[in-house]
Parts: C-alpha cells; sequence; structure tokens
C-alpha cells in the first residue's frame, strides 16, 4: 500500500469541523499486513482502556489536546486509572495528515522498548500539536526535539514505512464504529462526546 492508494480509500471525504469534529465516510482499507504494524502508543497502566482515534491535521483534535487531554492527564493516566492508548485516523482533513502521522510513528519505532512500546511517540505528537508548520522539513527537524536524528524521520517518509499500520489503527477504529476524530472509546464503548466528563463518568462505570 503507497500513499496514493491510502488516500484514495477516503475518496469522498467530507470536513466537518464543530463539536462533532472532523468526520469521515466510513471507507475499508484493504492490504493490511499484520507483519508490518507497530502497537498502539499508550500512557498508563490502568485496567480500563481509553483509546482515542484522532488525525494529526483536524483541528478538533487539537482542541481535544489542549483542552481535554490535560485533565484526563491528570486525573485517570497519572493515577494508572486507565492505560490511554493513541490510534490513528486520518480521514486526512489535509494532505499532511497522513505523512505527520507516519512521522510519529517512525520516532516511536526508534524510540519504543519493552519497557516504553511508546517511546517518544507521545513527546513528538506534543511537538507537533504546538506548530503549524506541517511540511516534511519541519517533520524532520523536529524528529531532534525528543532526541532522534532527523534521517529516521525522512527515511520512512521517503519510504511510507508506517502505512500499514495507520491502515490497521483506521480500519480498527471503523470496525468499531467511528465516523470521525476525535473519537474516544472506553472498554469497547464509543462515546457520543469526547469531553473529559464523559471520558471520566464512562471510566468510573468501566471501573
Amino acid at each position: 500500500m503507497n500513499r496514493r492508494t491510502f488516500l484514495a480509500t477516503a475518496a469522498g471525504t467530507t470536513l466537518a469541523i464543530g463539536l462533532a469534529g472532523c468526520s469521515s465516510q466510513t471507507t475499508d482499507i484493504d492490504g493490511v499486513d499484520p507483519d508490518r504494524q507497530l502497537s498502539a502508543p499508550a500512557l498508563g497502566n490502568g485496567e480500563v482502556t481509553v483509546e482515542v482515534y484522532a488525525d494529526f491535521t483536524c483541528p478538533a483534535c487539537h482542541r481535544f489536546q489542549s483542552g481535554v487531554f490535560p485533565t484526563i492527564e491528570e486525573e485517570l493516566i497519572e493515577t494508572d486509572e486507565i492505560t490511554y492508548q493513541h490510534a490513528d485516523f486520518p480521514i486526512p482533513v489535509e494532505d499532511e495528515a497522513v505523512p505527520m502521522a507516519n512521522a510519529a510513528r517512525a520516532i516511536q519505532a526508534e524510540t519504543k522498548s519493552d519497557d516504553d512500546p511508546a517511546g517518544e511517540f507521545f513527546a513528538y505528537k506534543e511537538e507537533l500539536f504546538a506548530t503549524d508548520d506541517w511540511g516534511n522539513d519541519n517533520l524532520e527537524s523536529t524528529a531532534e526535539d525528543v532526541g532522534v536524528d532527523p534521517d529516521v524521520v525522512a527515511d520512512a517518509l521517503e519510504d511510507e514505512t508506517y502505512l500499514q499500520t495507520l491502515a490497521a489503527d483506521k480500519e480498527q477504529g471503523e470496525d468499531a464504529g467511528v465516523e470521525g476524530t476525535p473519537a474516544v472509546i472506553v472498554d469497547g464503548q464509543l462515546l457520543d462526546e469526547p469531553d473529559a466528563e464523559t471520558i471520566i463518568a464512562a471510566v468510573e462505570d468501566a471501573s
């Protein structure tokens, strides 16, 4: 699967920014190879799993990151009440969605360990969410901010290394009923609203 094929699967994509976030028509992604996938980047070590499906270029995902995630981090992740997992769901809102997600997974692959399968993924994600420069040059140079050689990202962008991981995430999300971003699933339950109050309540119910 190359980037052109990946983007073609999202033909007919629509953009809806607002309370509902960024939405896309449900699509089928074929050719997912389980041997070419990374595990979900995760934070925390709780019994309740919170999966968050996101598009790096979705404005609603940026609002989630700045307005919802800090509360979730303080109240649920740092207390080990949940295992927080990132999943990629590039719609794409913008053409940079796939390269950005691919670059972030390159950081994960380069820095992960047995004890920390996410590596510096979340630190790199935070850097990308803080900038409006989504070009490849910046994706590569930002790698240095998390201690990674920019060539690692450059190679992944050129080879489209982690499209299989992105495709698998999106397929999994669609199977779970995800139609837009950000989407939050708490122990298998897709929430109607991805706000902090709803997430915390769902976690309490699942505990």
